[in-house]
């Protein structure tokens, strides 16, 4: 449906009024695009004379507060300007459809995982024995920190055995034994006392709020279509399942500087029930496995202070124990190289689950079976490569922007869900990709392709990147169209062209916001 003002006529003519500003000489042409999400708004701006245009959008952000997230274009012309909002429109230039917002690959779970055994809450009293040792412990440590602070630690007064059970049964989830203990001695260890290390616990409500606090469980990253997707596996493995979340990760406690502490109690095969997790800003990659237990945490700070191992800042209210609490996996998940040869002399090659390599001219992948762990292999501005990926048996991602590519080597990977091909300028037969039984996500920008039939054939195909040249030759193949989860196209795009493709692909028009205009 097309209205009319729909409340953006200010915000068309402030556009308008900027964009003209910020071309110039330049302005008739000129195109002006903003994407507000309901919290923050990207811009970007071009003419025929100038492929960036600097435009002051900050006034508009701020009109557009009261309005829902929305794409907006202007564009000028002789007459004036011309002015589409559109809230079914993700963004554009790249373009971006979602057709499927429930959509998820492999390894990111939607809310509903089903809950272990050992997490229902029962209401029944904190195990005496694990009580104990938590007390023991938090003793030790409190009566060291009195003798070098003069002061006993800030904690606030614990909580109650009733007090545990309500805010297990409000987020449907018994908390670890030692977890529980620890907030019988304190609710929280706010001013960072030392008591786990470099983190502290957070008091039991804000335990609470966070878990409810959007989906269940914690941590959640690159969920969205448009991000790379590949969930890597946590060192040492086996212990944390490879999720990108999960319902009963339950974050309690942090370093205050961004990166926050859960408690596992969905572990892997060889992981255990209560085993703590990191993830946050400075955590890339897989979550961290931090230790195996809370009680595992205290014992380690204990021990450093009974030998003596810690910092203490005059005047600070915490002890700082010298523990391996914080310290750095053996090696990176990740590896940039520049030749396959590198290979054989990478330590710790086991652990290696992403590469890149770069500049490396005629590369064979069999180079890579060594390294037997990888699931994310990116080769960038190559000649020829000869895909050669059936010794990486747990390869899920290939990206290859080369001239020349011949496919015929990756016939029928098993795990393969992720392809790239891009900037090949050898036409790419692409009938083999249907014999990969796990193909989610294929991206073909700038490459040629002059059959997209075997595209369009492909059952489990459900998300697709294009340049913006080729998706006239994909809707004029004669081929029925994928069903796709979400469509993304490079380079600029008009939300009236991102309107055509949505028809295209079967999805009723929304609510449409066009608004001509005349500048002064």
């Amino acid at each position: 449906m097309t209205s009319g003002d729909a409340g953006f006529g200010e915000i068309a003519r402030a556009m308008a009024e900027a964009l003209r500003a910020g071309a110039g000489a330049t302005a008739s042409g000129a195109t002006l695009q903003l994407r507000y999400t309901g919290g923050a708004v990207s811009c970007r701006a071009w003419s025929d004379a100038r492929e960036h245009l600097s435009v002051d959008y900050v006034p508009i952000a701020m009109l557009l507060r009261e309005h829902p997230p929305s794409a907006l274009e202007v564009r000028l012309d002789a007459e004036g300007y011309v002015f589409t909002a559109r809230p079914d429109v993700a963004s554009v230039s790249p373009g971006r459809l979602v057709f499927d917002p429930e959509f998820r690959y492999p390894g990111h779970p939607r809310p509903g995982l089903p809950r272990p055994a050992a997490a229902e809450p029962s209401g029944a009293p904190t195990d005496p024995a694990v009580r104990a040792e938590v007390t023991r412990l938090t003793t030790e440590f409190a009566d060291v920190y009195t003798a070098v602070k003069g002061d006993p630690p800030p904690w606030p007064p614990g909580r109650t055995e009733a007090d545990l059970a309500a805010a297990e049964a409000r987020i449907g989830v018994r908390l670890p034994e030692d977890l529980r203990a620890l907030y019988l001695v304190a609710d929280g260890d706010p001013r960072e006392s030392g008591l786990l290390g470099p983190y502290s616990h957070d008091p039991l409500g804000e335990l609470v709020e966070r878990y409810l606090d959007g989906e269940p469980g914690s941590h959640g990253w690159e969920d969205e279509p448009d991000d790379t997707g590949v969930v890597f596996e946590t060192p040492p493995f086996g212990h944390v399942k490879r999720l990108s979340r999960n319902d009963w990760w339950v974050t309690f406690g942090s370093d205050r500087s961004g990166d926050y502490l859960a408690a596992d109690l969905d572990p892997a095969e060889r992981g255990r029930p209560g085993q703590v997790l990191e993830y946050g800003r400075d955590i890339h990659g897989p979550v961290r496995y931090v230790s195996a237990s809370v009680t595992a945490m205290l014992t380690e700070v204990v021990e450093a202070l009974r030998a003596g191992k810690y910092e203490e800042e005059p005047g600070e209210e915490y002890l700082i124990p010298e523990t391996g609490l914080r310290e750095d996996p053996v090696r990176s998940y990740s590896e940039v190289l520049s030749h396959p040869a590198e290979v054989a002399g990478l330590p710790g090659r086991e652990l290696v689950q992403e590469v890149h390599l770069n500049d490396a001219g005629d590369v064979d992948l069999a180079a890579f079976e060594p390294l037997e762990s990888v699931r994310a292999l990116s080769v960038n501005r190559a000649g020829t490569v000869h895909p050669a990926i059936g010794g990486l048996g747990v390869l899920e991602s290939l990206r290859i922007g080369a001239h020349r590519v011949d496919l015929a080597p990756i016939a029928g990977h098993p795990a393969l869900w992720d392809l790239a091909l891009t900037d090949v300028g050898t036409p790419l037969d692409l009938t083999v990709l249907r014999t990969l039984p796990r193909l989610t996500r294929l991206s073909l920008e700038r490459s040629a392709v002059p059959d997209w039939g075997p595209v369009c054939e492909l059952p489990g195909l459900r998300v697709l990147k294009l340049d913006r040249s080729q998706v006239p030759a994909l809707l004029t193949s004669g081929n029925p169209l994928p069903r796709l989860a979400a469509l993304f196209v490079s380079g600029r795009t008009t939300l009236r062209e991102m309107s055509e493709l949505r028809a295209a692909f079967g999805v009723p028009e929304g609510e449409v916001t066009e608004i001509r205009g005349v500048l002064p």
